[in-house]
């Protein structure tokens, strides 16, 4: 009987959730957790729509809670990192990135919400590091490239700012040209 219910409730979540209805989602979704309390699908939606709502300190406290009972749950850690990111803890959100990545090192968006994390707090050689570990796992986004050349020359490192600009001629010219603009390189080829 539990299972059926579940099963139902869950449905009705998604469908709810589908046609726009959040605030009745979210009621359903807490529903889920009374049958099932370390339920991951209900769990990851729940904070999902309080993030969704603008609770943002809430969908915090709901994935933290959700990663007591599923610690090598990636993508609950990077939407934890990013939401912390978004309410301004960027001390507890570095660790949040870090612990994604430990579980899945293959996570991108991880990595370049981890770059941006340290541009920000001036660690440029570290976020290097990530932003070419971005690069890597997304070698045709002209994001990361665009942000490793940026990177490279706050660092005084031209050469390596020109390469990123070369590659970046080579599929997205106009992020190329902008870069090269912001940067100071615009004569070169």
């Amino acid at each position: 009987m539990i299972a059926a219910a579940y099963w139902m409730q869950r449905g009705l979540a998604m469908g709810l959730l589908y046609a726009g209805w959040s605030r009745l989602a979210l009621a359903v979704l807490n529903r889920l957790l009374v049958l099932r309390p370390r339920d991951l699908y209900a769990g990851v939606r729940r904070a999902k729509v309080l993030a969704d709502l603008g609770q943002k300190n809430a969908a915090i406290k709901s994935l933290q809670e959700l990663l007591v009972d599923h610690p090598q749950h990636a993508a609950s850690w990077y939407q934890l990192a990013y939401l912390q990111e978004s309410c301004q803890r960027h001390a507890e959100s570095e660790p949040a990135f870090r612990s994604a990545l430990a579980i899945d090192p293959d996570m991108d968006e991880a990595w370049y919400g981890l770059a941006m994390l340290l541009v920000r707090e001036e660690r440029l050689d570290e976020a290097v590091a990530a932003l070419e570990h971005t690069t890597r796992l997304q070698p045709l986004s002209p994001h990361g490239w665009y942000q490793l050349g940026k990177t490279h020359a706050k660092l005084a490192q031209s050469e390596q700012a020109l390469e990123v600009i070369r590659r970046l001629r080579t599929f997205e010219p106009q992020v190329a040209n902008r870069l090269a603009s912001e940067i100071g390189l615009c004569g070169v080829k």
